[in-house]
This record gives structure tokens, sequence and C-alpha cells, in this order.
């Protein structure tokens, strides 16, 4: 019995940077809310970033910046800052790089350059605009991830020198640095254990590859069809794209709705 579901944001409960849930989405989650069923967002994300969602459903906790700060309600059930030696090598490298960063604290988050890369990630998803300030800032504030706007081609710059950080990737031209170890993996299993909940009645929906520990993880994990063939290698099931209702199509598949 499926007793709480976590949602992937962008490529999964919205389309890749959309603004609104789908109705037929929407209608979902007040029938699964009716039904007990616990409703969770776990996504890149920072809280910040989040309203548009929120003022549409609130969801009952936040797995944000890929799992290293979670909410249920106004309580902070898991943080995990990305440690000092990590965080100077993403100085470094962003130094000797020359690209911008978005950095992520529990309550704020700037911008290390303004560039168009930085424009281009704020103009895509719709987001606020942070403040610019000294990437040197991570070093007496804690942040548990940075956005770093390398593309695949580019994202040596941060990997030959950041041997000491997990990366994941979501977007062909943005890459996530997170502390070691961490993933919405760590983020989803603090959730359910506030919660009260085993993983083995959990389910996680996600497109990206950033969702493959949370799907793993789940009692039934999910891809959706807009996921690369990566992603639906580890998933339970795969369901049709966001843009075609996936994710309601897969709910109806196990009989939740």
């Amino acid at each position: 019995m499926i007793k709480a579901i976590f949602f992937d944001v962008d490529g999964t409960l919205l389309e890749m940077g959309g603004k609104v849930i789908p109705p037929r989405t929407l209608q979902a989650l007040h029938t699964l809310r009716q039904k007990g069923v616990r409703l969770f967002l776990s996504t890149g994300r920072h809280l910040t970033m989040l309203a548009q969602v929120r003022e549409q459903f609130e969801f009952d906790g936040y797995v944000t910046v890929s799992g290293q700060f979670c909410l249920c309600g106004d309580q902070v059930v898991y943080k995990n800052p990305i440690p000092r030696q990590g965080m100077e090598q993403i100085i470094s490298a962003a130094q000797q790089g020359g690209f911008s960063g978005m950095f992520l604290g529990g309550e704020e988050c700037w911008l290390n350059l303004d560039d168009r890369w930085a424009r281009q990630f704020i103009r895509e998803f719709a987001v606020p605009t942070p403040p610019v300030c000294p990437a040197e800032r991570g070093l007496t504030n804690d942040v548990y991830q940075v956005i770093v706007m390398l593309d695949r081609e580019r994202e040596h710059l941060l990997l030959d020198r950041a041997d000491c950080l997990t990366t994941t990737r979501w977007h062909p031209g943005f890459l996530d640095a997170l502390p070691p170890g961490g993933g919405k993996d760590v983020g989803m299993e603090a959730v359910l254990r506030w919660a009260d909940i085993p993983r083995e009645q959990a389910m996680a929906f996600g497109d990206g590859e950033n969702d493959i520990s949370m799907l793993r993880f789940a009692g039934v994990g999910v891809a959706m069809g807009n996921a690369s063939d990566g992603v639906k290698a580890e998933a339970d099931y795969v369901t049709g794209p966001v843009d075609q209702g996936g994710t309601v199509d897969a709910l109806e598949h196990f009989g939740l709705i």
C-alpha cells in the first residue's frame, strides 16, 4: 500500500520550464490527499523557487536542493551543507574557469556572476533573480547545493577540480554540485523517517539523472516518458511524457486514483 509519493518538479510535475500544474494532475493530487496519501516535492530547486507551485498546491513536505535541505510543515527535518573543502574546490574552479554558479543556502541564494548562462537559467525556469555576491560567501554561510552553469562540453572545468563533491545533472546546460554522498534519496529517507512511513510504501516520480537515486530508493520508482534511457532503466515502471499526462496515467495504473 502506497502511503507517500515524491514528485520531481521540472519535467515531471510540470513541463520543463512550465509554471502551471496541469488541471488533471492537480485534481489527482487532491484525490490522493483525500485518500490520506502523504505528498512531497523532491526537487533540485531552492524553496524560494517553488512559490508558484505552492500557490497551486501545498505539499506535506519539501525535499529541496536535491535532498540536502528538507522541510515538513515549518520543521526542518534534514540539512546537509557542503563541507568547507568542497566549497573551496567550487570557488577555486569557478575563479579559474570563469563560470557562474547559483549558491543555494537554507534561506537564501546568490550568484557569483551575472552572465548569459545564469540569465538563461533564470529565464527558462522563471525563478527569482538572486543577488550577485562573491563566491567566497560560501565559506562563511552554509551552502547545500550549487547549480553550476556548465554544459557537458565544459563540465570538466569543475569536475577536474572537485574530487570531494557529488555531482549530478538534470539539464543539458546545468550541473548540480552536492555534498559527498548527497542525493534525493538521502532527503527522501529523512522525510519518510519523520513521517514514520517505510520506504516500501513510498512511490517516486522523476525524469532526470538527479532522480535516479530517488527512483532506486522508493518502493516503486516511476520514470517519465520524457526521461533518458538511463533513467528509465532504473525505474520499476515507465509512464508517458509529462506533456501527455504521464504522471496521472501512472497513478491510475497503480490504482491510486
